[in-house]
């Protein structure tokens, strides 16, 4: 009469984890591998630690993509980049206002409502583009979040 393999749940949960990883000799692993087959507490250990290492393994890659992306995102020539390109398109919406309030206001057929209601979404987008410039110079500085990792 040959003694059962696992006595215990921790005994099996330790067979079956090592099973998973591959820790096992070989027929350590057969014997594992037929209470799995034929064993419905095996079958559903088996399953939820292996649903687990999966959702682990996965976390951790998850980790890793970020890491590399704050790596990426801390790279001198991106942050060069991402400063030139903002100010790029800082610079361009002015002149474009500018052009386009120069050109409506010295033309002498738009009526004065048209030019007032130009004047006022020229004008707002103007502010509103100030105020985020003054916000990402003044939060780049103080921004108490910059070391959290989502």
């Amino acid at each position: 009469m040959s003694e059962p393999i696992l006595s215990t749940s921790e005994e099996q949960l330790e067979k079956i984890s090592g099973f998973l990883d591959g820790e096992l000799t070989q027929q350590e692993a057969q014997k594992i591998s037929l209470l799995i087959e034929t064993d419905q507490e095996y079958k559903q250990l088996y399953d939820e630690l292996s649903m687990m290492r999966y959702e682990v393994q996965s976390l951790s890659l998850q980790e890793q993509e970020l890491e590399h992306l704050d790596r990426l995102f801390k790279e001198p020539v991106a942050k060069i980049s991402r400063i030139f390109g903002f100010a790029l398109i800082a610079i361009s919406a002015v002149f474009i206002i500018g052009l386009t309030f120069f050109k409506i206001f010295s033309n002498p057929d738009i009526g004065m409502l048209e030019k007032l209601l130009v004047g006022a979404v020229g004008s707002g987008s103007l502010l509103l583009l100030f105020s985020v410039l003054k916000q990402r110079i003044s939060s780049a500085k103080n921004d108490k979040y910059k070391r959290v990792k989502i």
